[in-house]
């Protein structure tokens, strides 16, 4: 948080801590141009600046440290995961990357490092902020005459009085007093099709996803997975087993939810445990101000996906996972939307363009809410689908291995084969899985909700978050910035 004004900032970043959770972290840590420290309570220590970083630790695995860290009269903050790397903290491969020229640094993580994350530096009165190309991490800034943040949801912006827009992926902030500078490093560029059989394709995918689960299980040896049964989780779930995960598959719905016998079915063929857990109309209810807050925006669709996804966050927590794993990120990369087969219909570059669309504009459409919702639950989200490789390579990839135009069309053909390949039953590969806010029920659930109310289901959620941000930020809907 930076003042435009002159006025020490450190209240309100600690007020932005304090709204950004009810879970109480394993350590806090604050640094200025002055000096820093760390404290195991929030409401320990003080800095009087009028520039000032703060992180909340709530530690997953051994690797994760307490920051920010300060060297070279840089402190650092580093949320997320570099997955080349050694096995030490990855904020100390993140600072040792920065140096004492945080610019140039951040500059060179993005556009040469493998990693989902996020990136603030304060140096001096200037805050530097960079985000990965795929943007899975959240980050969000704020501005108004006297005051300019960022921070990893739009309630901590918020809680300063300040709206919030997402920080483009791939791109990096440098921020003083009087000048916000967004540059963008490396985005995602669409690759020209390749020419390949199916089998090649195939071959490949398999290397990658199998890199992409020992990357992203480094030094993890138990971790949750959302499961519902369809072809993205249970692929996830083989290659996560493999790269030697205890794993504890989750499958979550409404009563009679159409997920629960396909998960059964895949966790045994996959010979993985299963917990299913079953829901009411009323969890929707009684969860759904916690799972709007984790939103933080009054979508239908999005807080439809988002509600399941709480519940198995929840359950993972509660079962001591402090990861979870998700094969969010499929859809897009491998075509598995019907809109897709109509681009189809028109040319193949029409449904390249969709699936490229679609891959770039995830981070606001899945990842920031996923992220979100699994943050609070005390989860870190990982995401094999996101692995860069594989994503580069998945959009290379040309549209006859991801569709089949027969009668009836079929979506997601290349992991389906992959499926077959690896063994899974055919009928495992084959079943057309509907979106999970349908499977599961919660769709309809939200819609009875509204039409009690008199209301839309936009409308319904609007008014709900409206009075949230009334009662547990005590700012009304005004700019106090």
């Amino acid at each position: 948080m930076l003042s435009r004004a002159g006025e020490d900032v450190f209240p309100v970043l600690k007020r932005m801590l304090k709204a950004a959770t009810s879970r109480v972290g394993d350590s806090y840590g604050f640094a200025s141009e002055d000096g820093a420290f760390l404290s195991p309570s929030l409401n320990d220590g003080s800095l009087e600046s009028t520039a000032v970083i703060g992180y909340r630790l709530e530690k997953v695995t051994q690797y994760d440290a307490p920051q920010p860290v300060v060297q070279n009269g840089v402190s650092i903050i580093f949320e997320g995961g570099l997955w080349g790397s050694t096995d030490r903290p990855d904020i100390e491969e993140a600072s040792e990357r920065l140096g004492s020229e945080p610019c140039t640094g951040i500059a060179e993580l993005i556009q040469d490092t493998q990693g989902s994350f996020v990136v603030l530096a304060l140096h001096g009165r200037t805050l530097l902020c960079g985000r990965d190309p795929l943007g899975t991490i959240p980050v969000y800034i704020g501005a108004s005459p006297r005051l300019i943040g960022l921070a990893s949801s739009r309630k901590m912006l918020w809680a300063a009085g300040l709206e919030a827009e997402s920080l483009p992926p791939g791109h990096l902030a440098v921020i003083g007093s009087s000048v916000v500078d967004i540059e963008r490093v490396r985005t995602l560029q669409k690759p020209l099709p390749r020419r390949l059989s199916m089998e090649e394709a195939l071959e490949r995918l398999d290397q990658l996803l199998t890199r992409a689960a020992e990357r992203q299980t480094r030094g993890l040896h138990r971790a949750s997975l959302g499961f519902s049964g369809g072809i993205d989780s249970t692929i996830a779930a083989h290659y996560l087993s493999k790269a030697g995960v205890n794993l504890d598959p989750i499958c979550v719905g409404l009563e009679n939810s159409e997920d629960f016998s396909a998960a059964e079915a895949a966790a045994d063929a996959l010979d993985l445990p299963l917990r299913l857990e079953s829901k009411t109309k009323a969890d929707v209810e009684g969860d759904l101000d916690k799972v709007l807050w984790a939103v933080e925006e009054p979508n239908p669709m999005m807080v439809s996906i988002a509600l399941p996804l709480n519940w198995a966050a929840a359950s993972a927590s509660e079962y001591s996972s402090r990861v979870f794993f998700s094969g969010n990120g499929s859809d897009e990369l491998f075509a598995g939307y019907h809109k897709h087969v109509l681009k189809y219909r028109v040319s193949q570059e029409a449904a390249r363009d969709e699936v490229f669309k679609d891959v770039t504009q995830s981070y606001k459409v899945n990842f920031e809410r996923d992220h979100k919702v699994c943050s609070e639950n005390g989860l870190e989200l990982r995401l094999p689908f996101t692995d860069e490789e594989l994503v580069q390579y998945g959009l290379s990839i040309p549209v006859e291995l991801k569709i089949s135009l027969r009668d009836p069309p079929q979506r997601k053909l290349v992991l389906r084969e992959l499926g077959r390949r690896l063994g899974l039953p055919n009928e495992l590969s084959s079943r057309r899985k509907r979106a999970i806010q349908y499977s599961t029920g919660v769709d309809k659930a939200l819609r009875r909700l509204a039409r009690a109310r008199g209301e839309s289901p936009q409308a319904y959620l609007s008014d709900r978050l409206r009075a949230l941000r009334r009662s547990r930020l005590d700012l009304g809907d005004g700019h106090h910035g």
